[in-house]
């Protein structure tokens, strides 16, 4: 996998300039980060949420940390295997939005529960059985949401209804704590113009909404109601009934986010970037480097950007090459120059690296590992 070279310390990279790193390597501007921390923070806040970023784009408790400085009440997680790092990494409080299928899986959730709060989620019936006989042998309580489909067609209960019996049955079971409901519309996120974007997150989240209402009409407690993303924030973060965000893409950015999800407009900074070296010029109008897709992605909606050249254009990743063409009457090119690159979607390039290198002002200042890279399952 791409990174550093692993002669090269973590310490002995603090202090030094962007131009004398060794390449391809995956750099998170902390200025423009915590920017983006701050904004994305405020705005869900001053909605009066809570806020619950998701952590399958950065896999690091440090960025955790970082985000519960500005307010972050914990993290959301795709797997229990990272939910196990986070818990090992100080955070508090978990949300593994994805279903457990596995008794394995469920023991992980199980065990947790002596050093944090990690909530799991079902959409049927098996999966309170599994989670119930498996809280009981281990003598601990799990909380567990519902997951609601609200749209996205993925996961989920349908809303009302089906939303109310599964809650009835978590409530009822033995070893397990009703937390609350979730749901994902990330079928809005690129919806345009914003009028758009408005009217159909309202009509996503009423799903959780009229579930939230029913259920509590039945006498049973909602704790959280958890949903939004980075691209509808701002529209999500003021709607009653809703808890809290899991949004956090947008503390990255990427094209996705900036052009797709139009945050570009609400002042988000492109703030993840990797830095590539230019290895051959074999005609004028290409030019090679030594990031391909062991490095970052190549999405067929959306492409990868080069800082500065915007004449470049994405013809193909191979394993540890990218192959760019240009106009042969731009500016030089030279072989050993380093380029800078915004990856397309940061989700499909973060977990390729071992680790982040964070400069300010060009510097830099740490170096955060990715620990929870390569946790599957």
């Amino acid at each position: 996998m791409s990174g550093s070279p692993v002669s090269v310390t973590s310490a002995a990279l603090i202090g030094r300039t962007k131009a004398e790193l060794d390449t391809p390597s995956l750099l998170l501007d902390l200025g423009r980060f915590e920017a983006n921390v701050g904004r994305l923070s405020s705005t869900i806040a001053a909605g009066g949420k809570n806020w619950r970023p998701h952590s399958k784009g950065h896999k690091s408790p440090w960025i955790a940390r970082r985000q519960m400085e500005f307010g972050a009440i914990g993290v959301t997680c795709a797997k229990i295997s990272e939910a196990e790092v986070m818990v090992d990494g100080g955070i508090p409080s978990i949300l593994v939005a994805n279903e457990l299928a596995t008794r394995q899986k469920v023991e992980v959730a199980a065990r947790l529960q002596a050093r944090g709060e990690v909530m799991i989620c079902a959409d049927d019936p098996f999966h309170v059985r599994l989670a119930s006989e498996v809280a009981s042998d281990a003598g601990v309580e799990i909380p567990m949401v519902v997951d609601i489909n609200i749209g996205m067609d993925r996961t989920g209960v349908s809303p009302g209804r089906q939303a109310l019996e599964l809650a009835r049955s978590i409530d009822g079971s033995e070893g397990l704590r009703l937390a609350g409901i979730m749901g994902y519309e990330g079928h809005v996120l690129t919806a345009w113009p914003n009028e758009d974007k408005r009217a159909q997150t309202v009509a996503a989240l009423d799903g959780l909404l009229e579930s939230r209402q029913l259920i509590e009409a039945d006498g049973i407690p909602v704790g959280i109601v958890s949903g939004g993303g980075s691209g509808n924030h701002m529209f999500a973060a003021v709607l009653d009934g809703l808890t809290e965000l899991q949004a956090g893409g947008a503390c990255f950015m990427d094209p996705f986010y900036g052009e797709l999800c139009h945050l570009e407009e609400l002042g988000f900074e492109y703030a993840l970037t990797i830095l590539a070296t230019v290895t051959s010029r074999p005609i004028p109008e290409r030019v090679i480097t030594d990031a391909g897709f062991k490095t970052l992605s190549a999405k067929e909606e959306w492409h990868a950007v080069v800082l500065g050249h915007e004449d470049f254009e994405l013809v193909y990743l191979s394993a540890e090459h990218g192959v760019w063409l240009r106009s042969p009457d731009s500016a030089p090119v030279m072989i050993g120059e380093q380029l800078e690159i915004i990856p397309d979607y940061h989700d499909t390039t973060t977990f390729r690296h071992d680790r982040f290198i964070g400069l300010r002002d060009g510097v830099v200042e740490t170096v955060i590992p990715l620990l929870a890279r390569g946790r599957l399952q």
